[in-house]
């Protein structure tokens, strides 16, 4: 399938709606304001297109989400989890600390929490299910990461992918949000826009 720079653009403002109301949660769970930092769109993804993230190395700790034909993938750099942990266990009682063992779990129910507003807005949109997958916890250098997802989407055709960078000026920590959709969810998506 052909994706035009118009289907683009449609697909592009879904998402972005959809993360209006993710940053929204986001900022509850952090206790500061989230804003869109960067995006980034590729009609025809690969594997290989993802191995330039692995400069330069960071460690990060992300989750993402599968239902056939798309993976939402959240992730957030070492500095930008630990204060998201900090926050997340704020009101916990047992006096947890943000271990990479907690990072990894907090990170996981963050990134459930942000990837579900978006799934959901692009479902109510659309008018199509999206039954999403348990969070799966991935950590390492971001490269592996998003390799991981994309391995994860056994897709049918083509692989449209979608990056979205947020950022907080409050606590200097940011956010990567990805969406990778086969061909399949791609057509039904942009004939449900009335493209």
């Amino acid at each position: 399938m052909q994706i035009t720079p118009e289907d683009q653009k449609a697909i592009l403002g879904l998402l972005e709606s959809g993360i209006e109301a993710s940053t929204a949660k986001l900022a509850a769970i952090s206790r500061t304001q989230w804003a869109i930092k960067t995006t980034a769109l590729k009609a025809y993804a690969t594997a290989e297109d993802f191995a330039e993230l692995g400069q330069p190395s960071q460690y990060f700790f992300g989750a993402y989400c599968t239902s056939p034909g798309r993976v939402f993938l959240s992730y957030f750099s070492s500095r930008a989890s630990a204060l998201l942990t900090q926050a997340f266990l704020a009101n916990s009682k047992r006096g947890l600390e943000a271990t990479p063992q907690m990072q990894e779990v907090a990170v996981a129910e963050v990134s459930n929490i942000v990837i579900n507003a978006i799934a959901a807005n692009i479902a109510d949109r659309c008018g199509m299910a999206f039954i999403l997958s348990a969070p799966k916890s991935v950590r390492g250098a971001r490269a592996d990461i998003v390799t991981a997802a994309f391995g994860a989407l056994q897709p049918v055709g083509k692989v449209f992918s979608a990056t979205i960078s947020l950022s907080s000026k409050d606590i200097a920590a940011d956010c990567t949000l990805m969406m990778m959709l086969d061909d399949l969810i791609v057509n039904f998506i942009l004939n449900a826009l009335d493209r």
